[in-house]
């Protein structure tokens, strides 16, 4: 068996580091035991991915305008018996983590470097959540609003050196037999998409799976057998997007139904451990979008409705929320005389109607980055991408009559000859945000992940272990303890340097 981290600081000299490195409290689990009633029979570990604590105020204040009511998330850190702590992301090799790191961390109670999932860097595989739960008999389900083979949910699941090999992790759900899927990424199961050919799709099938593409089939699927549904090619839409097409709102569900479908499976069974994740959130701020962030994080709490409303019915029920690491830096600025245009500023986002994806894709297209003006030079470009027609792109998404001085520097950006201060500002995906800053009062740091420590809350049998500060890593130590599963994944020491950064491994967000 793998040494524990106290025996493992000792022998490599590190204890008195750590010790100078620690923040001044008691980590929440360094002992874990267990009293009466403390071992939950399902676990409901929830992720707002790339959610910045700023993205969560900001979120609270648009759902009191928009729904007359604050978050769930809030509502639920000052009920009785719920606790509340702070959690270290970090990866191996960085203080910014990575999706596949930080989930990880969960997944395998080891910290790996960015862009690698359960894998340490010399190349041994690590033993993950869903494949220990499973053979101790627990169901296992990943419900996201990313594609299904996303890093996040890959996290909780397989074991690889790089988070982008998505046809085998999918063929490594195949291999465990994982019992739920549902999210997006169809296109990693289609022969028509994987480079071997494979069938993967076909393969689900014959094993028994329920194979589904649509939310009327998913509605329909029967619970006695495991489920794949994939409901589009790659991500499923911002929800911003959703909400403005029926077609969109027609086929694919949104999370909260998704997670509605999932408990309705697994309701019935003695064990389940089941992950839900609000990606697209981390996506938005990648974008510098704060309507489509809060939006995606509204939708996000509407499926947390759904799993309180769960464990009320089934009070043995472990409920986990927290985000993988922040994004973007993204935060509400005082603005006007006594900041008295902060609230209007805010209440802007209730008129946005597309997401920045939508509004770069339009760009893009009118200023033909691939076609003759783009190869012509900067000026041919920017004129067929006009300040009038950004103006005219901006405007008909979000209602916010840009400037003329400000659509022509914005244009420059999007053709590579911008010129901002701070380097990683220097794109028109950024500065598309901060021009929109000046419409709805969110400014940001940049399209990268940031070191944030991440709130977590958790309710129900075992929710005391995740009270104080807490490390990822600590996650695993909990949940395999709280199943009665006895098993330490070796660990390496943290590495100053080295290994790909966070913003070199994120898949880029079109």
């Amino acid at each position: 068996m793998p040494m524990n981290r106290r025996s493992f600081l000792r022998r490599t000299g590190l204890g008195a580091v750590a010790t100078l490195a620690a923040p001044a409290v008691v980590r929440a689990n360094e002992e874990v035991t267990f009293g009466v009633g403390d071992r939950p029979r399902h676990i409901i570990h929830m992720v707002a991915d790339g959610m910045s604590l700023a993205t969560l105020t900001c979120a609270n204040q648009l759902s009191l305008f928009l729904r007359g009511r604050g978050l769930s998330w809030l509502d639920l850190t000052h009920r009785p018996g719920t606790s509340n702590g702070l959690m270290d992301v970090r990866s191996l090799n960085s203080l910014v983590t990575d999706s596949a790191a930080s989930s990880s961390a969960w997944g395998s109670g080891s910290r790996v470097v960015n862009g690698s999932l359960n894998m340490l860097p010399d190349g041994r595989s690590l033993r993950t959540l869903n494949q220990l739960f499973g053979e101790a008999g627990w169901k296992r389900g990943l419900v996201t609003t990313c594609e299904i083979t996303h890093a996040t949910p890959a996290g909780f699941t397989v074991s690889l050196q790089d988070r982008n090999l998505a046809e085998e992790i999918a063929c490594q759900y195949f291999d465990l037999r994982m019992e739920l899927l549902l999210g997006g990424g169809s296109r990693f199961f289609d022969p028509a998409h994987r480079k071997d050919a494979r069938d993967l799709g076909k393969d689900f099938q014959t094993a028994g799976y329920e194979v589904f593409a649509t939310r009327t089939a998913l509605a329909a699927a029967r619970v006695e057998r495991p489920w794949l549904g994939t409901f589009a090619e790659s991500h499923l839409p911002f929800s911003l997007d959703q909400q403005q097409d029926k077609n969109l709102r027609a086929d694919i569900p949104a999370l909260a139904e998704m997670t509605r479908a999932a408990l309705r499976k697994f309701e019935r069974e003695e064990h389940f451990l089941l992950q839900i994740e609000g990606g697209r959130v981390d996506h938005a701020a990648h974008l510098n979008d704060a309507a489509s962030a809060l939006h995606d994080l509204i939708a996000f709490d509407e499926a947390l409705e759904v799993c309180r409303e769960f464990q009320s019915r089934h009070p043995d029920t472990l409920l986990v929320v927290t985000t993988d690491h922040g994004t973007g830096g993204p935060s509400l600025n005082g603005a006007g005389p006594s900041y008295n245009e902060t609230n209007p500023l805010l209440h802007n986002i209730a008129k946005v109607k597309h997401s920045h994806a939508e509004i770069i894709r339009q760009i893009q297209n009118r200023m033909n980055f691939d076609g003759e003006a783009y190869k012509q030079g900067e000026n041919a470009a920017i004129s067929a991408g006009s300040p009038e027609h950004i103006i005219e792109i901006i405007g008909a998404a979000t209602g916010f009559k840009a400037s003329r001085r400000h659509a022509e520097r914005l244009a420059r950006f999007f053709a590579n000859q911008g010129d901002a201060l701070y380097d990683l500002m220097n794109n028109g995906t950024a500065q598309l945000g901060q021009l929109l800053g000046n419409y709805v009062g969110v400014g940001w740091t940049s399209i990268n992940h940031t070191s944030d420590h991440v709130p977590i809350a958790a309710c129900g049998p075992g929710a005391r272990h995740f009270h104080g500060f807490l490390e990822n890593v600590d996650v695993f130590r909990a949940y395999t303890r709280l199943a009665g599963i006895d098993y330490e994944n070796p660990q390496m020491p943290l590495m100053a340097s080295g290994g790909p950064s966070a913003a070199s491994v994120e898949e880029a967000v079109a």
